[in-house]
């Protein structure tokens, strides 16, 4: 076996291994291959995770008995502890049953369990808000070209043009390339065709990463390139790419609509193995389309048109009796389905995409009958907690945030709400990263976030979705604050400077270099969709509003708004600086109100920020300073908006001292630095990074624009006296040796 592939899996651990040998088709990986707990003399009783309900919904309660109990004779008695109101148990006396609450407020349930000669209390919180009508954003779609001219990001996005995607579109036109690329396709084609052909190569879920670099090169034509002759060369470059792989992959569609490369070869029955990915892979496709049709403006419907037979050939099998039930074990499909209703509405009239949602919430109201790891445990109402692998966990999560906001539900409301909760404040990086590794790829139990992390990368682009979808549904900007310290350090650490190589997993205390390749590449065209989706990430609208929720030196069209075409410039060089300038081009006069994300630096109950940098310094319109109304962390400005209109703001840069709650046990006694929205890192190259940083020391910033392509740096100092310098998580492991996040602090 190959050398790096083993010190690949060396660093990514056993779990991985198992999962990187069943790729290369040497193991059969399934969730139950997980080391079992080794049993325990103890009985230990848990009520349940602590959870929020929005009225009228009930909350379900199924407690968890680990250990020795004697389960045919259990006497149980759920009772009320403290609350407003009254708790009303379905079932006072059953293990497992469900409460409704009279009024709003903050409730204790406490469940008694007796069996034998043990007895055991535990309890758990309910917060009981009221329902309240919603009214979700839109996402602001791209449907034409956009400028990025923030040099920060620009350099980014030069590397992912000229240098990552061609090298990702060339590995998987590799006709020999292990893990499978667009080969399969053309072998499928072969077969549909009646021709000769060969065998599926690599993992069943190998069309996903085709899929996503299709998408990448349909959204990398959407940047505008300046005149920047070698990314207009390399976009030429992708549309070639594209003409070259779209007929193949067509080929490989089966006559009712049904594309899937492996189960084309292998003639395996469709839909009765969950771990196959095949709605994993829908998904990917259905993405594909909707930025191809984008792309193109709509008028080549090539990819459009496949994505709908693909679509109702899962319409037509999968759903309420007669058809099949069906429930995916890699949730994808769910979201991918209302992004792509909402394109069918647009092309072809209102409710055309109806059927679509339809399956989507029946795919999640499907689950119930499964396993933790893939989110399966239990009913989607009844899930109040974060478990699983992460990238399962995450696209779930996105997917009922969206049918949340398409249905209002309040049992939706509150599974969505309470799993939020218990992510962000009990198993959140503070990178923005998601997922420990401490089981498959997955999570750990509450507050265990060892900083030899696992964070893949996908992950990271599952929780930007998660937090995005959050955002539509509620309009907090709570939820931009956060998928903007994913962005900023979860995502755009993915890849090196020089956009040769990424990496898999972003651990916040690493020692690795990343590669050109992985033998599971499911992230090597996830991240790059993601950051060229920019457009959509910084912008929300309803009908009189639009939302600003990233700032980003740019110029970019949000759509109508107010009954009139809305462009908007930003000119920033944030997160260097905290100046920001926004432009605001109506078509028209109008009157609408623009809503600016008021940046909060620690959302998350685990982390603690010093000293505060929340809000905006300053803010003016057309140089006269105003008091703009604070809602929902955003300032609101409402008034008749001509071309030309300039807002002048300043955000607080302050460098902050992170400290972590008392609960984080593997940060007990250390400290991490932030500047704006980006984390540092301390690196061996640099000096000995075992030692304290002094507590009174004075951090200064500095723009260095002789290392790791220009960055800012903080400047401080040890206990000994001797300097730091720490850069930012995304530069990290570019050069070399050991980088940290949280450092020693004196204690």
């Amino acid at each position: 076996m190959h050398a790096n592939f083993l010190a690949v899996c060396y660093y990514i651990g056993i779990m991985k291994t198992l999962r990187c040998l069943a790729v290369l088709g040497l193991f059969c990986f399934t969730p139950s291959l997980a080391p079992a707990a080794p049993p325990d003399s103890t009985p230990i009783l848990r009520a349940g995770p602590d959870r929020i309900t929005v009225l009228p919904a009930k909350t379900f309660l199924n407690p968890t008995l680990q250990g020795p109990w004697n389960h045919a004779n259990l006497q149980a008695t759920w009772s009320q502890s403290t609350g407003p109101g009254r708790a009303n148990f379905d079932d006072a006396h059953a293990l497992n049953t469900a409460a409704s609450f009279s009024v709003p407020g903050d409730y204790t349930l406490l469940l008694t369990v007796h069996s034998d000669q043990t007895s055991q209390s535990n309890s758990l919180r309910v917060h009981v808000q009221p329902d309240e009508a919603m009214h979700p954003l839109v996402p602001v779609q791209i449907t034409t070209s956009y400028q990025i001219n923030s040099p920060f990001w620009k350099d980014r996005y030069r590397a992912l043009l000229i240098n990552w995607i061609p090298h990702c579109y060339e590995m998987i036109s590799d006709p020999h390339l292990k893990e499978g690329g667009i080969e399969n396709f053309v072998q499928a084609g072969n077969k549909l065709a009646g021709k000769p052909h060969q065998p599926h190569v690599g993992a069943v879920f190998a069309n996903a990463w085709v899929y996503n670099t299709i998408e990448t090169m349909c959204w990398a034509q959407m940047f505008d390139a300046q005149g920047d002759q070698q990314i207009m060369d390399a976009q030429a470059a992708m549309r070639m790419k594209l003409n070259e792989w779209i007929p193949i992959i067509l080929s490989a569609q089966e006559p009712d609509g049904y594309i899937d490369t492996k189960y084309t070869l292998t003639g395996l029955p469709r839909w009765t193995n969950k771990w196959d990915h095949e709605g994993y892979q829908a998904g990917y496709f259905l993405e594909a389309a909707i930025a191809h049709y984008r792309m193109t403006h709509g008028q080549d419907r090539r990819l459009y048109d496949a994505a709908k037979r693909l679509a109702d050939c899962w319409c037509n099998h999968i759903g309420p009796a007669p058809k099949l039930s069906w429930y995916e074990g890699h949730e994808e499909l769910e979201q991918a389905l209302v992004r792509f209703a909402q394109l069918v509405d647009e092309v072809d009239g209102a409710h055309a995409g109806d059927r679509y949602v339809a399956l989507s919430k029946f795919l999640l109201d499907s689950r119930g009958d499964g396993e933790p790891y893939d989110q399966s445990q239990l009913p989607i109402i009844q899930q109040y907690e974060a478990v699983g692998h992460a990238v399962r966990a995450a696209y779930l999560y996105t997917g009922i945030a969206a049918m949340t906001a398409q249905t209002g539900d309040p049992y939706y409301q509150s599974a969505v709400q309470s799993i939020w909760s218990d992510l962000v404040n009990r198993k959140y990086y503070l990178t923005g990263g998601i997922g420990s590794g401490e089981t498959p790829e997955g999570f750990g139990v509450d507050y265990s976030l060892p900083n030899k992390s696992y964070c893949e990368s996908c992950a990271s682009c599952g929780e930007l979705f998660f937090q995005h979808n959050m955002n539509l549904a509620y309009h907090n900007a709570k939820y931009a604050d956060l998928y903007e310290q994913t962005l900023y350090n979860g995502i755009l650490s993915d890849l090196d400077l020089q956009g040769n190589n990424f990496t898999y997993t972003n651990e916040l205390d690493s020692d690795h270099l990343r590669y050109p390749w992985h033998e599971c590449p499911c992230c090597v065209g996830n991240f790059p969709r993601t950051l060229l989706q920019m457009p959509t990430w910084m912008y929300a609208k309803d009908a009189n509003t639009a939302y600003v929720n990233l700032f980003i030196g740019s110029q970019a069209d949000i759509g109508p708004v107010a009954g009139t075409d809305l462009h908007i410039t930003q000119q920033t060089d944030y997160p260097l600086s905290g100046k920001v300038r926004i432009i605001v081009n109506p078509s028209e006069a109008r009157d609408f109100t623009l809503a600016i994300r008021t940046p909060k630096r620690e959302v998350s109950e685990l982390y603690h920020a010093t000293p505060s940098a929340d809000g905006i310094d300053s803010i003016s319109v057309n140089g006269q300073p105003i008091t703009p109304t604070i809602q929902d962390g955003y300032a609101k400005i409402t008034r008749t908006w001509h071309a030309g209109d300039q807002i002048d703001l300043t955000l607080p840069m302050k460098i902050q001292r992170m400290t972590a709650s008392e609960q984080v046990a593997a940060d007990h006694n250390r400290v991490a630095l932030q500047y704006g929205p980006l984390i540092y890192n301390i690196e061996t190259v640099d000096q000995d990074i075992d030692k304290p940083l002094a507590p009174n020391s004075e951090l200064t910033t500095q723009w260095r624009s002789d290392l790791l392509d220009g960055v800012i740096v903080i400047h401080g100092q040890f206990t000994d006296g001797s300097p730091l310098l720490a850069i930012p998580n995304y530069a990290r492991n570019n050069r070399g040796g050991r980088s940290i996040v949280w450092m020693r602090a004196q204690n």
